[in-house]
């Protein structure tokens, strides 16, 4: 009867692990992505609300938001070491357990200060998501995918976005913000409680073959700042730092933010209009991320579509932002193919991964993953920054009442960004067949 029970977990130590099984591992850090992006984009919808409740300006609306990133930012590099030392199950679950509390915080805040603080810690434990969900991948999928989870990982971030557009709108309509954030409260406690059950570091955990690259234990382990600041010399990996803040920075700052009430007033569409507009170009950006990913991971090439696809980008975010009055149909091909170029991330976390050793890729996964954020927190509180300076002095019950070209400045540093980007990644090295 012994040798019954050991002969499978010999056998089975030579297979990979099923395809179902190896899914249901990176689900579970999906899910945590998805909440964290519903966060990230909510704002978008929960502007009108918060803004009479809490009397915020163009400002004090941007800073609010910009809470998340900044907590999330603070943290994106520390995750990337700690999931290399620690792995995925004790973070996604800490995280989950933190973003639980930080949410219900957010729903019962009295006043600004405390609401503040419970975006910093929803922000803070969510960032924990993805790293650590590409680092699950790179353990139980095989490296070839790996830019294609990367574009799905995007993808199942925005089915939060969803959630957070025309779906939001209608349950705040309908119960109130708070009862909305307290549910969500409760959904991230039930994950955190899956997550602790049922994720697996590493396949070798069940008795699987890993895909995962071991580390050279011949090798003295190094200091987290020591990681840290060897990771970041790599050119590429600064380079790519820097640039992709531009990618996730636009989409975020008029996807997540500030494009519901610019739609609204050049436009003239209702808030539920503009929520659903914005939803369907975050769907384009993850959407175009997943096609991107699989092509990239085809053909080896990561600069010539980072450099182009930037300028694309760049282009949309122009047409849709600076040229007023436009026809609803050039207005939805304008967002379309700023969505589409914006998703060059996707290509910055592959090519990132690639030029390091193994045994810094979460670290050099965090260090991109941080210039991802850098960007909507430093260009969502900067475009209420500048609509606020472009404020014509209108108000209306005592708010604030922006004109099209306040939002119009806003949204003229998120261009500049992205052609910034296009010129970094040309001094960026490619590494040739990096599969091989």
């Amino acid at each position: 009867m012994s040798q019954s029970v050991v002969m499978p977990d010999r056998l089975t130590s030579l297979e990979n692990p099923p395809a179902s099984l190896s899914w249901l591992m990176w689900l579970l850090g999906a899910m945590l992505f998805l909440i964290g992006f519903f966060h990230r984009i909510a704002f978008g919808v929960m502007a009108e609300p918060l803004t009479i409740e809490f009397g915020l300006t163009a400002t004090t609306l941007g800073t609010l938001a910009s809470f998340y990133y900044y907590s999330y930012v603070v943290m994106q590099v520390p995750v990337g070491v700690m999931a290399d030392r620690f792995g995925p199950r004790k973070l996604l679950t800490t995280g989950a357990i933190i973003a639980a509390i930080g949410t219900a915080i957010f729903a019962l805040a009295p006043n600004y200060w405390v609401i503040s603080f419970g975006r910093l810690l929803i922000g803070g434990s969510v960032a924990v998501a993805f790293v650590t969900m590409m680092k699950i991948a790179l353990h139980w999928f095989d490296l070839k995918r790996f830019a294609l989870l990367v574009g799905l990982g995007l993808l199942s971030g925005n089915l939060g976005a969803v959630v957070a557009g025309a779906p939001l709108q209608q349950m705040i309509e309908l119960i109130g913000w708070r009862y909305v954030m307290l549910g969500f409260a409760g959904i991230t406690g039930v994950l955190a409680l899956a997550t602790g059950i049922w994720l697996r570091d590493d396949p070798t955990d069940l008795g699987y073959k890993s895909y995962g690259h071991e580390h050279d234990e011949t090798q003295p382990k190094q200091s987290i700042f020591a990681d840290l600041k060897e990771a970041i010399t790599y050119r590429t990996v600064f380079l790519l730092t820097l640039a992709c803040g531009a990618s996730a920075g636009s989409m975020l700052t008029f996807g997540g933010l500030w494009g519901v009430p610019f739609l609204k007033v050049a436009y003239g569409f209702t808030t539920s209009e503009a929520a659903l507009i914005t939803t369907v170009t975050l769907l384009v950006w993850a959407g175009s991320g997943v096609l991107l990913g699989h092509w990239s991971d085809a053909s080896g090439k990561r600069k010539l579509p980072f450099t182009v696809l930037a300028l694309i980008a760049a282009l949309g975010w122009f047409v849709v932002t600076q040229i007023p009055d436009l026809p609803i149909v050039v207005l939805g091909l304008g967002l379309l193919t700023a969505a589409t170029g914006s998703c060059v991330m996707i290509v910055g976390l592959s090519w990132a991964k690639e030029a390091v050793p193994a045994r810094l890729q979460g670290t050099s996964l965090g260090w991109c993953n941080t210039g991802v954020m850098i960007g909507p927190m430093v260009l969502q509180p900067l475009a209420g920054i500048l609509i606020d300076l472009n404020w014509s002095g209108a108000t209306e019950a005592g708010q604030r009442v922006y004109d099209v070209s306040a939002f119009e400045a806003g949204f003229i540093p998120m261009i500049v960004w992205l052609v910034v980007a296009a010129v970094l990644v040309l001094f960026a090295e490619e590494k040739q067949n990096p599969f091989k």
